[in-house]
């Protein structure tokens, strides 16, 4: 064998194992890429679906804010009616007829009043009060002296007696019930409760 054979057998020896060791390389290579690939298929699926987790969880915080501000809407709105309807109130029972007003309060009087108790008229309704009270106060079987000097409140009466002061006017009697006029104003302008 010639000196020439021998190289090209080594070179040919060489290359087929140099092809060899590509391939294997290659076939390395492919499988690390392969594996790369689905590792990374596997982290981003993890990584999408905890997306989806963390979305979906910020979207049911997000609705539920949404819903308790909605009501918190609406209870305001309610209150708001609800308080009108109170003030509509007040100012029907304001607004009666001079005798039926005087006789309401007179009612009231009666329930709270003392021997020696005065009553002090209100701003607002001191004139009209000072025709009709006397005589409604008789009618409710009350002795009570309607002072000269005026009360400190716009509508109504200030009873005054020994260490007490009791206010009867269309804002105390509202303020009295608030609670069962609120439930019947709510009811007559929303319906019962569910």
């Amino acid at each position: 064998m010639a000196i020439d054979d021998i190289v090209a057998r080594i070179a040919s020896d060489a290359e087929a194992e140099g092809a060899a060791l590509l391939d294997a390389a290659r076939a390395d290579a492919d499988r690390i890429v392969a594996g790369a690939r689905e590792r990374a298929q596997e982290g981003a699926s993890h990584t999408l679906a905890r997306a989806r987790a963390d979305a979906g969880r910020e979207a049911e915080t997000m609705l539920s804010a949404a819903r308790l501000a909605a009501r918190d809407e609406t209870l305001a709105a309610r209150r708001a009616l609800d308080l009108e309807a109170l003030a509509r109130v007040e100012d029907a029972l304001a607004a009666l007829p001079d005798v039926a007003y005087a006789a309401l309060l007179a009612r009231e009087i009666a329930k709270a009043a003392a021997p020696g108790d005065v009553a002090r008229l209100g701003g607002a309704d001191a004139e009209r009060l000072r025709a009709t009270l006397p005589a409604a106060l008789s009618a409710a079987g009350v002795t009570v002296t309607v002072d000269a000097v005026s009360a400190d409140v716009e509508r109504g009466v200030v009873l005054v007696g020994d260490r007490m002061r009791v206010e009867i006017s269309p804002a105390a009697l509202v303020a009295a019930r608030r609670d069962e006029l609120e439930s019947v104003a709510d009811s007559g302008l929303f319906g019962p409760e569910e």
